[in-house]
C-alpha cells in the first residue's frame, strides 16, 4: 500500500518491532522523518536525533506519542565525538540500550572538486564518514546482545552515478558505505546485523539548496526515465529500513541495498511512449 507521511501510524495489528529501542539520526525531517515514523508504525520505542533545528523534532514528537510511541529526542552534532559520547549516555540512561541504530544524518557542500576547498572536504568527511564510524563505536556497547541488533546507514546515488558538484558528497557516501561493510564483519560476532540503504532520487530539501536541480536538472527531467514518472519517496527509504530491521532479515548482511525503482538500470535511456504503455 502506497502511503504519504502524515498515513504512517503506529497499529497493534502489526507491529514486528515491537519493545525494540531504535535511534534515528537526523531523524526529524526529510527520509529521517519517514523512518522514524515507519519504525514507530512498527512498534519501535524511539530516541530521534537532530543537530539544530528544534521545531521539526518537537512536531514529530508530538504526532508520534499522540498516536502512541513513546520519543526522546536528543540534540547532538555527530560531527563532534564529545556530542557522540553524550547522545550514547543520554539513551543508556533513558532506554538502557539499543536495538536498532540508523545513521541517517549528513551533510554536504555542492562544489566542483576543481574549486572545493580543504574545509568543505573536511565537513562534509566530519558529517558523513567518519560520524558513522565514532557512531559506531559508540553505540556498539548499547547493541551488544540486544534482541535484533541492527546498524543501518544511508547512502545516496552519488556513489553510483554522476551528480553535479556532488563529488565531495560522493567521496564521503563511498566511505560510509565501505565502513558498513567493515562493520559488519568486525560486528557479526556479537550478533550485530549492519546494512546500508540506497535511496534513489528523493524530493527533499535538496531542492531548495541545489541550483541545479531547479536549474537546468529540474526535478521533471530527473525523473523521466522512471515508468510512472516519479521518484523515489520518503517511504520507499523508510520500508527498506524497517525490513532490514525484521528478524527474517537477519541473514541479510553486509549490503547496499538500492531502493530507486530501477532508475539505475535505465536511467538516462529514455522510453519511447510505447515502451511507457506497454
Amino acid at each position: 500500500m502506497t502511503t504519504t507521511d502524515s498515513t504512517i501510524v503506529p497499529t497493534t495489528e502489526f507491529q514486528p518491532l515491537r519493545g525494540r529501542v531504535a535511534l534515528v539520526t537526523g531523524g526529524s525531517r526529510g527520509i529521517g522523518a519517514g523512518i522514524s515514523r515507519k519504525l514507530a508504525a512498527w512498534g519501535c520505542t524511539l530516541a530521534v536525533n537532530y543537530v539544530d533545528r528544534a521545531k521539526p523534532a518537537r512536531e514529530l514528537k508530538a504526532e508520534l506519542e499522540e498516536q502512541g510511541t513513546k520519543v526522546s529526542l536528543h540534540q547532538a552534532d555527530l560531527a563532534d565525538p564529545a556530542d557522540i559520547s553524550r547522545l550514547m549516555d543520554q539513551i543508556q540512561a533513558e532506554h538502557g540500550g539499543l536495538n536498532i541504530v540508523v545513521q541517517n544524518a549528513g551533510a554536504t557542500k555542492f562544489s566542483r572538486l576543481e574549486t572545493a576547498t580543504l574545509d568543505q572536504w573536511q565537513f562534509v568527511q566530519d558529517t558523513n564518514s567518519r560520524a558513522t564510524w565514532l557512531l559506531a563505536k559508540e553505540s556498539i556497547p548499547l547493541l551488544k546482545g540486544r534482541p535484533g541488533a541492527r546498524f543501518i546507514t544511508i547512502t545516496n546515488s552519488t556513489t553510483t552515478r554522476i551528480i553535479p558538484r556532488a563529488g565531495l558528497f560522493a567521496a564521503a557516501k563511498a566511505g560510509l558505505e565501505i565502513i558498513t561493510e567493515y562493520l559488519s564483519y568486525e560486528l557479526a560476532p556479537y550478533g550485530i546485523v549492519c546494512n546500508c540503504v540506497r535511496p534513489g532520487l528523493v524530493q527533499t530539501g535538496v531542492f531548495n539548496v541545489r541550483p541545479d536541480f531547479n536549474n537546468g536538472v529540474r526535478h521533471e527531467a530527473a525523473i523521466s526515465p522512471w515508468p510512472d514518472d516519479r521518484s523515489t519517496t520518503v517511504e520507499n527509504s523508510a520500508d527498506a529500513v524497517a525490513m532490514l530491521c525484521l528478524d527474517e532479515a537477519e541473514w541479510i548482511a553486509g549490503q547496499t541495498i538500492t531502493v530507486d525503482g530501477g532508475y539505475r538500470l535505465w536511467g538516462g535511456v529514455g522510453r519511447t511512449s510505447g515502451e511507457q504503455n506497454a
